[in-house]
């Protein structure tokens, strides 16, 4: 008579609930680093204060004086006006930008820094870096610029009330 060759039980359920464990274990995890990862970017961003800008039908909202085109700022506003418009090129935009203040300056970035600093003098009087911008409806007699819809906004300081 043969010997049977003793069996090997192979738990397949078990397998399979050390899998979902695992995963549900990384899942946890990347959860974690997530949540740890977003609260640390909310910490880093400082946050604009609600309720400091006049309400009004017009307010687009309280922006940055100094920012770039990529952020909620005064130069974004311009920029994409004069995108929406067809100045796409820095040469067709400082042209323009020239043209509205009668500078001449050489670069893009030098007639943007005159703009900004302009709104900053002019309206950022608690000069937290901030002002509220709101847009200007209808048509002005007096402005015969091509872009006045796309690149002329009303500004206040974004604290007086």
């Amino acid at each position: 008579m043969l010997a049977a060759a003793p069996q090997q039980h192979f738990n397949i359920g078990w397998c399979y609930q050390k899998r979902r464990l695992n995963s549900r274990l990384t899942t946890v995890v990347v959860l974690i680093a997530l949540f740890v990862v977003a609260s640390v970017a909310l910490q880093a961003t400082p946050a604009m204060e609600s309720g400091v800008c006049q309400r009004d039908s017009k307010l687009i909202g309280q922006v940055k004086v100094f920012g770039n085109q990529f952020e909620a700022s005064w130069w974004r506003l311009i920029y994409n006006g004069m995108v929406e418009y067809g100045f796409t090129t820095p040469v067709q935009q400082r042209d323009y930008l020239n043209g509205v203040f009668g500078t001449s300056f050489e670069t893009l970035e030098e007639v943007r820094d005159f703009n900004l600093q302009g709104v900053a003098d002019a309206f950022d009087k608690n000069q937290n870096g901030y002002v509220c911008a709101y847009e200007l409806r209808g048509t002005r007699a007096y402005n015969t610029d091509p872009l006045f819809n796309f690149t002329w906004f009303g500004v206040s300081d974004d604290k007086i009330r």
